[in-house]
């Protein structure tokens, strides 16, 4: 196989982080590199990405709570709705740990963004500039999320080239004011991704294996998700 192939297949979530921290050069570096690689539609990046160091381990604790929050959220609402028929009645989810211990934490919220001078120029002569407005980042949310997927997937890469591990989560309140009710001030739009890294003590995969559920955890069979017309 590929050097790329064999890269990413080298990733899996992590559940532990070791406490040693990967300098900072080495993020600085990667996170260039993704920035300068990601594709955006008319260049307009209309979403921002917040790096939490080493230091800032009371915030992390925080943005955990507000994934853990929502996840037993979710579980009651799938109760209420028929959709589940127990919860984990408040059981820590152990896999979410990487949220807040780790040395790095990364979380990429929308951002509507001002058009460049080329866009200045199609907007004087009529064209709508939908990602500049706050009150449409609802309506292109789609399409950042799919910017902002790319990005990550490109960070991954080369922060693995590193050997800089990666993890991520998607489970968190999207409702900007519940960030803002745990004191995370730092962004008036909703997030979109989260990503921890740095080095693996342990991996999920490595628990699951220990649990002999290693066989029973995997992704649907190839020809379920790709089908040629």
């Amino acid at each position: 196989m590929s050097y790329t192939f064999n890269l990413l297949e080298s990733r899996h979530h992590v559940k532990d982080y070791t406490d040693v921290i990967p300098d900072k050069v080495l993020l600085e570096e990667a996170l260039w590199c993704a920035w300068k690689t990601t594709p955006s539609k008319n260049n307009a990046m209309p979403w921002k990405v917040f790096v939490y160091g080493p230091d800032k381990i009371e915030e992390k604790i925080k943005v955990w709570k507000i994934v853990h929050g929502n996840h037993m959220r979710r579980e009651v609402k799938a109760l209420e709705e028929g959709e589940a028929t127990t919860t984990e009645k408040g059981r820590i989810n152990p896999f979410y740990s990487h949220i807040k211990d780790n040395p790095y934490l990364i979380c990429v919220h929308a951002q509507p963004r001002n058009p460049n001078k080329y866009y200045e120029q199609k907007v004087r002569l009529g064209m709508y500039f939908d990602q500049a407005w706050e009150s449409q980042v609802d309506n292109f949310i789609d399409t950042s999320a799919i910017e902002v997927g790319m990005f990550i997937q490109n960070l991954s890469s080369y922060l693995l080239e590193k050997n800089i591990d990666v993890s991520y989560t998607s489970c968190f309140y999207r409702d900007i004011k519940k960030w803002h009710e745990y004191g995370l001030t730092y962004s008036n739009f909703r997030p979109i991704i989260l990503m921890s890294c740095g080095y693996k003590k342990v991996f999920r995969n490595e628990i699951i294996k220990e649990w002999g559920s290693d066989k029973e955890d995997i992704k649907p069979n190839y020809k379920d998700i790709v089908e040629w017309i």
